[in-house]
């Protein structure tokens, strides 16, 4: 039976956090930086006088100030010379935080994972505590760690919750700290680019790191988001040694998603075809990417397994537990079933160590994003002019589908 996440516990987190709001708020609002208007709302607000401050701030939030469209919902939420209404909080929040200020940004995110004057809503609460988190506010990033971890069932030692964890916890935020020291003994593991030196196994001037990709149908190309985490142009090399510039135009780091664009995608390969329903448990699955390109060789590799779980780690939903065999390097290839059509992005492989050393990776125990969340993602995407020629999705055997496929999966490489 499926577990799920116990989403009102989980919120507890999240609504034990006005002290935090209020310390937006005061951020927000610090008078140093503003003018003499928007600093005599300042002034009557600490002296108590708030209907004189609503009075004040009103005008200059109409007009579109950011600081003080945030204090009136501060206002608002918590009932400070005004009736106490979320809505219209919530109203001023997201006004403020479609201006691009943080601290809003932060509140709003609040407003969404609580419920409170908006309809409750995990995606737009991460999407927001996603923003405030990415200006470098430490209470966001722990807040979107622990949103992603316990609301949306996102893995404590995934990528994506421990990066805002550590994050959080470079700026000296103490609960971010000690949730980085509660690391279990088996821990998510990408199957991530791996580095290489720069008389590698292929020609190049730089060290650079390698993944997989592939394209699909409207002219694109899939990856993982950590083989291009800190990038916006990487190179794309086909089974030919041909290699073509593409950037990221997409990306999705809950899932640990990338989609890449081509300014020549005329010149990739033929689309893989996307699998229309879920892989049923015990099901055959196979996937061919560029492992250790720089032991292995730069030749297509490809190993093969079953579905050992319909979800993935921690019963996540948005995955599969597989027993295929992948290395450093696998990170984005596709995970193919017996037709020849892609069920998933491979993602991960689980790490196992008893006495706090590095993790030995399991290689019978690896995961991969489900094709129902990747084409969520592929919604998002601005339509190309033209679109590729999609291989068919056709039983056969193991080595007739590798054949087929082989010549449809790409090398990122990606200079460090």
């Amino acid at each position: 039976m499926q577990v799920k996440p116990d989403i009102r516990s989980a919120l507890r987190f999240l609504c034990s956090l006005p002290l935090l709001v209020m310390a937006a708020f005061v951020t927000a609002a610090s008078p140093a930086s503003f003018d003499d208007v928007f600093t005599r709302g300042w002034t009557a607000f600490e002296a108590g006088h708030y209907e004189q401050a609503h009075a004040i701030w009103l005008p200059l939030a109409q007009q579109g100030d950011s600081n003080a469209q945030i204090n009136l919902g501060f206002m608002y939420d918590y009932g400070r010379g005004v009736d106490q209404d979320t809505r219209r909080a919530a109203d001023w929040y997201q006004r403020s935080a479609e201006g691009g200020l943080a601290a809003a940004q932060f509140n709003l995110g609040l407003m969404y994972a609580e419920g409170r004057g908006v309809e409750q809503s995990p995606v737009k609460a991460s999407f927001w505590f996603q923003q405030a988190a990415g200006q470098g506010r430490a209470d966001a990033q722990y807040a979107l760690a622990l949103h992603l971890r316990d609301v949306m069932a996102v893995p404590q030692q995934s990528e994506a919750v421990q990066r805002w964890l550590r994050q959080a916890a470079a700026q000296g935020h103490a609960k971010a700290q000690v949730a980085l020291k509660a690391s279990p003994e088996n821990s998510l593991q990408p199957s991530a680019s791996h580095a290489m030196e720069p008389d590698g196994i292929l020609d190049t001037h730089a060290a650079f790191s390698a993944g997989t990709a592939w394209p699909i149908a409207s002219g694109y190309a899939v990856t993982n988001n950590h083989v291009v985490a800190d990038v916006d142009q990487v190179s794309l090399i086909d089974v030919t040694g041909k290699a073509l510039t593409a950037s990221v135009v997409l990306r999705d780091e809950i899932h640990d998603l990338a989609v890449l664009g081509v300014a020549e995608f005329r010149s990739l390969p033929p689309a893989l075809p996307l699998a229309s329903n879920n892989t049923r448990l015990g099901s055959s699955v196979f996937t061919i990417g560029y492992p250790r390109i720089d032991v292995m060789g730069s030749t297509p590799k490809l190993t093969d397994g079953i579905i050992s779980s319909v979800n993935g780690f921690m019963d996540n939903p948005g995955s599969y537990q597989i027993s295929v065999p992948i290395q450093p390097g696998n990170s984005g290839g596709p995970l193919f079933n017996m037709q020849g059509e892609v069920v998933g992005v491979v993602a991960s492989m689980l790490g196992a160590s008893s006495d706090g050393s590095e993790p030995q990776l399991l290689s019978n125990v690896s995961y991969a994003v489900k094709t129902e969340v990747l084409r969520r993602l592929l919604q998002h995407l601005p339509q190309q002019q033209a679109v590729l020629e999609e291989l068919p999705g056709k039983a056969a055997s193991l080595a007739d589908l590798a054949e087929r496929v082989q010549e449809s999966v790409l090398i990122v490489m990606v200079a460090d």
